[in-house]
């Protein structure tokens, strides 16, 4: 068994409609080639579109992360501002032992009051605290204002995340989201702060950083700054841009539930996406997106930016449809040219050999076409149509040379009946003569005369069948002379017949076996011989009949031997068994004329008699060839 692959290979080479082999290796000529370069060139300008895109977007968050560090460092320079002025330091920094001793001068709170009043911004910082420690200090409360109170006890907030961030010693300052302040802040001041810590001072001089703070200075801030720089930097509505601590708290986002959607721990952003700063692909349960976090500077805070990888790989699809819709609209170009071409040459090419393929029916015929063309295929039906007027000549003249050879056949075979038939005449008349039966003789010779006046008075071969009946009554008359009468015959056949053709010498050679053959060779040596006839839809059947001895049947195997040899025999003489030369000729001068199907059959009794049917077309006289 062929390996599947042979057997596709040879189905498309030698089975397979030429049409459909010119349609298919066009296709895969232009399409394969051109969608391997294609798919090749849009992967590589597919990656330069998202590279592109994670470039827009890389560049867009640090230009965010600058606007937040700006922001922070206003802030922090605000809160400095405030810390190092010099009612704060001389109150706040100082040992722990003059705590409390000195006493803010009005002139000194009215510039830190205005100093507080001019760094709040309700857009930014809504309020100035700063937290003393009440355990040292005495009520500082009776420097604040009613409408703006500025110290508050330390021992009010105690209770707070960002108090114990601080008494742990490990920040001076650092911004504090809203879950660090207590409810009372939150409520009453805004939802973030910035503190600075402000130490005790050691008796060299020296801050006491791990020492209980003196003071806190509190700037809290709107949420909604921070908020506004992430939104106003986002690309796409559904994307995440959100800051964390590092104790994995929001500090501000976007949108808290996308934040929620796509948080990444503090601990987990270099091991799920990487380097700081670059955007990598990560896998959420909602599905993948483009990640990166970004440090912002001397803060332990961090920006988070995740963007769905539907929006980064967007503006590649959207380059896919529109590169790929270019493509199919040439690639439908180009097969439509390739279809056209194939159908150009597969039509000229099945024209001929559909042309040639009518040689299996019939005689060639040229193909009726104006303008064959100048390539191999217009070529090719030049030399087709040459080929077939070279072939029809060649058919015309071996038609008529087989024609001319037809004729020349029958000829010969009807010479070797006349003589035959002659020879037996002439005995009769000679016989009649010995006799001195001149009467006899003279209607014989009569007969005779006009027998083959019937015979031999138009060069044609073919008679009508009323001329043929006729010539066998004349026969028969003539045997009947010679035999006294002996033998009656009936001809029963409808006149419609009488225009019809039929050889010459048809039904004497076998009404003359009959006579002789079957007749005479009975005992009482008399009998009757009927010949009727009829149409038989286009052909016209004869059965002659007679009651003689019959054929035994050895003698009827030989016949039919002989009849059937003659069929298959090309030559119009061969030898053949004595008494059945008359038959034998007959029937192939039949089958010359008509053909195989046509000519005589037998069937015959010992003892009864001898039955000929005789099968011939019906052609009238009017149909008939002048040349026969």
């Amino acid at each position: 068994m062929k390996h599947p692959v042979k057997q596709l290979i040879h189905h498309y080479t030698y089975d397979m409609k030429l049409k459909t082999k010119l349609v298919i290796s066009h296709t895969l000529l232009i399409l394969l080639p051109t969608a391997v370069l294609s798919g090749f060139l849009f992967m590589r300008i597919y990656g330069i579109v998202i590279e592109n895109r994670i470039r827009s977007e890389q560049a867009l968050s640090i230009q965010t992360v600058s606007s937040i560090e700006n922001l922070i460092a206003h802030v922090s320079h605000a809160a400095g501002a405030i810390a190092n002025t010099i009612t704060v330091q001389d109150t706040f920094h100082v040992p722990k032992e003059q705590a409390g001793q000195m006493r803010i001068s009005p002139s000194r709170l009215t510039s830190l009051y205005h100093l507080v009043d001019s760094t709040k911004n309700r857009s930014l910082v809504t309020a100035v605290k700063i937290y003393y420690d009440d355990s040292i200090y005495g009520d500082l409360t009776q420097y604040n204002k009613p409408e703006s109170p500025l110290f508050t006890p330390v021992s009010s907030v105690s209770s707070s995340h960002w108090y114990d961030r601080f008494s742990a010693g490990k920040y001076n300052r650092f911004l504090c989201p809203e879950q660090y302040l207590t409810q009372k802040e939150l409520e009453s001041d805004g939802k973030l702060a910035y503190m600075i810590r402000i130490p005790y001072q050691a008796p060299d001089g020296r801050s006491l950083q791990k020492e209980q703070a003196s003071a806190y200075i509190a700037l809290y801030l709107s949420s909604e700054s921070f908020d506004s720089i992430l939104r106003n930097n986002t690309s796409a509505t559904d994307e995440a841009s959100y800051i964390i601590n590092d104790q994995d708290l929001i500090v501000s986002s976007t949108d808290l539930a996308l934040a929620s959607k796509y948080f990444v721990p503090h601990a987990q952003l270099e091991q799920r996406i990487g380097r700081a700063e670059n955007f990598s692909l990560v896998s959420f349960l909602e599905g993948s997106a483009y990640g990166a976090y970004f440090p912002i500077p001397d803060t332990d805070l961090y920006m988070v930016s995740i963007i769905p990888a539907a929006h980064i790989t967007y503006a590649g699809q959207s380059m896919l449809i529109y590169f790929g819709g270019i493509y199919l609209f040439f690639a439908a170009a180009a097969l439509f040219f390739a279809f056209y071409l194939s159908n150009s040459i597969a039509n000229r090419i099945i024209a001929v050999a559909l042309q040639m393929e009518k040689v299996r029916t019939g005689r060639p015929q040229p193909m009726n076409i104006s303008d064959t063309g100048c390539d191999e295929i217009g070529i090719l039906t030049d030399t087709y149509n040459y080929m077939t007027g070279e072939i029809s000549s060649l058919m015309d003249r071996q038609r008529n040379t087989s024609e001319e050879l037809r004729m020349a056949e029958f000829r010969a075979l009807q010479a070797q009946v006349n003589p035959h038939f002659l020879y037996n005449t002439l005995d009769m008349i000679n016989w009649l003569a010995h006799t001195g039966r001149s009467q006899e003789v003279t209607e014989a010779i009569q007969t005779l005369s006009r027998f083959y006046k019937l015979t031999l008075s138009r060069r044609e071969l073919i008679n009508p069948i009323a001329k043929e009946l006729e010539h066998a009554r004349l026969y028969v008359k003539l045997q009947n002379m010679r035999y006294e009468n002996r033998v009656d015959f009936v001809i029963d056949v409808s006149e419609e017949l009488y225009e019809y053709t039929i050889p010459k010498l048809t039904f004497q050679p076998i009404i003359e076996n009959a006579f002789l053959h079957g007749i005479m060779a009975k005992e009482e040596k008399r009998g009757s011989i009927l010949l009727t006839g009829w149409r038989s839809g286009n052909d016209i059947e004869f059965i002659i009949s007679d009651d003689g001895a019959g054929i035994s049947p050895k003698r009827l195997d030989d016949l039919l031997n002989d009849v059937a040899e003659g069929d298959k025999s090309n030559s119009a003489i061969r030898p053949v068994a004595p008494g059945h030369i008359g038959l034998y000729n007959t029937n192939l001068r039949l089958k010359s004329l008509y053909g195989s199907q046509y000519g005589l059959r037998f069937t015959s009794r010992l003892g009864e008699g001898t039955e000929v049917t005789i099968r011939i077309p019906a052609r009238h006289i009017a149909e008939a060839p002048s040349v026969l």
